[in-house]
């Protein structure tokens, strides 16, 4: 598609002349010769780029930038003037002007500009998907569970407690990347940048150089200086995931860094002194590991100063069906579809399932079905087969106690047939168990052969 640029100057010869260059390097050009007319265009062209003359007969480009900004911010304002009024032009610019241009200019002078307005005009819609993204990808605010809205509250009080380090915990897919985010973004490190590191998919002897970064000549291959995260994050923070895979040797230097947030490049003699936060997060049993002398003592301690703990999926009860709604919403925006909701029954087998991968599975799962399928609701068949097949209720003992709730409260409730249900999916494991043997069937069930045929017969 061409790239859409409208000129606004009272000088019809400059116009004319400028949009038949500019059309000859295959952009999409249009003219305006007042700033209301200009105005009019910006509704009906939608250019990606403007040349804005500094003084229109009637009107000053001033003003006229003032209300092409208002309208659309992403459109790129070059300022063109003839009078070399270099403080009018610096005003121009913090008016949202992109850049300016003196007259005379030559076609090559032009196509620069706009080569480089068109590539901040694209990182700036670059940095709008990212954040929209981001805005879309905060499930762990979607809840009603009472731990989830604690960790609210902690991600609230840490993210105005800057100088805490914070250890998350919790399984993989639970959302703990994530609520670093939250603490980074709501605290006055929210302008500056926030690195991410997986400890452990970077090779152990790779782990320090990536971190602390290395001087030249360090090691074979080191050609030239390398800063490391913490000192590019200056300023900003680090968040390292997977904080429990850290071998043992940098273990102690990263203590000795949390300690005086000081540290050597490789190779490096003079200590680098930065301002960052580091936000850590495992899913590893840390206390196990410490007794068998892989991870630090000092460390642990040094980094549990204040805890988050995120709970599996399978414990949050009703927020199963809140994140289901809310990706599925995500993603018919995403992919066109219009899905208007999920079935009763493909509810029931989602809040029995016991989501082994947490929120990034559940994720997954509707993203996929969006993809696939094209019907008005998410039913049962649409689900995968270890979703859809997993007999209902076989998991009482440990369904939250809001799933429960859930199926009391839903119109024509039966007690009798909740409990049927329930036998039939303790028949049916039984039999799965003992490959259809109807001894040893009935022998896991605590019931006679003869019983076990009865209810068959009764079930199937």
């Amino acid at each position: 598609m061409k790239k859409r640029i409208l000129i606004i100057d009272d000088e019809k010869v400059l116009c004319m002349s400028l949009k038949e260059g500019l059309k000859d390097f295959g952009y999409d050009v249009d003219t305006a010769c007042t700033g209301t007319e200009g105005i009019k265009k910006l509704l009906d062209f939608k250019p990606q780029i403007i040349f804005l003359d500094m003084r229109l007969s009637e009107e000053n480009g001033l003003e006229v930038i003032k209300k092409v900004k208002a309208i659309d911010k992403e459109v790129e304002v070059i300022m063109m003037t003839a009078y070399g009024d270099t403080k009018t032009a610096v005003t121009a610019i913090k008016n949202g002007a992109f850049d300016y241009i003196h007259k005379p200019f030559d076609l090559e002078e032009i196509q620069f500009l706009i080569s480089k307005a068109l590539k901040n005009f694209e990182m700036q819609k670059k940095i709008y998907l990212l954040e929209k993204e981001k805005q879309e990808n905060r499930p762990f605010m979607i809840s009603n569970h009472p731990k989830m809205r604690e960790i609210q509250d902690k991600v609230e009080i840490l993210s105005q407690n800057d100088k805490v380090t914070v250890l998350i915990r919790g399984e993989t897919g639970t959302g703990k990347e994530l609520v670093a985010s939250a603490i980074h973004n709501h605290s006055v490190r929210k302008d500056a940048s926030m690195l991410k590191i997986n400890c452990g998919a970077i090779p152990q002897h790779l782990v320090e150089s990536e971190l602390f970064g290395f001087e030249k000549n360090a090691f074979t291959g080191a050609g030239a200086r390398k800063k490391g995260l913490f000192e590019l994050a200056d300023g900003g923070t680090v968040f390292l995931d997977e904080v429990g895979e850290l071998p043992l040797e940098m273990q102690a230097k990263l203590l000795r860094f949390l300690e005086e947030q000081k540290f050597k490049r490789i190779g490096g003699l003079v200590d680098i002194e930065v301002d960052i936060r580091i936000i850590a997060a495992t899913n590893k049993d840390l206390e196990k590991a410490v007794q068998q002398k892989e991870f630090r003592e000092d460390l642990y301690y040094r980094l549990n100063v204040v805890p988050i703990h995120l709970p599996p999926l399978r414990e949050r009860g009703g927020d199963i069906l809140l994140l289901a709604e809310h990706f599925l919403n995500v993603y018919n925006q995403k992919f066109g579809k219009a899905i208007k909701g999920i079935t009763q029954s493909a509810k029931e087998q989602l809040l029995n399932y016991a989501w082994k991968g947490n929120v990034r599975e559940l994720k997954n799962v509707i993203e996929r079905i969006v993809i696939l399928y094209r019907d008005d609701f998410i039913d049962s068949y649409h689900l995968p087969l270890e979703i859809s097949q997993q007999p209902l209720n076989v998991r009482t003992n440990t369904l939250p106690e809001d799933t429960f709730k859930h199926r009391l409260i839903k119109e024509k409730f039966s007690l009798d047939e909740e409990i049927q249900r329930m036998e039939k999916a303790y028949i049916e494991l039984a039999l799965e168990l003992s490959q259809d043997n109807y001894s040893k069937a009935s022998q896991l069930l605590g019931i006679s052969r003869f019983a076990l045929k009865r209810k068959l017969e009764k079930y199937f």
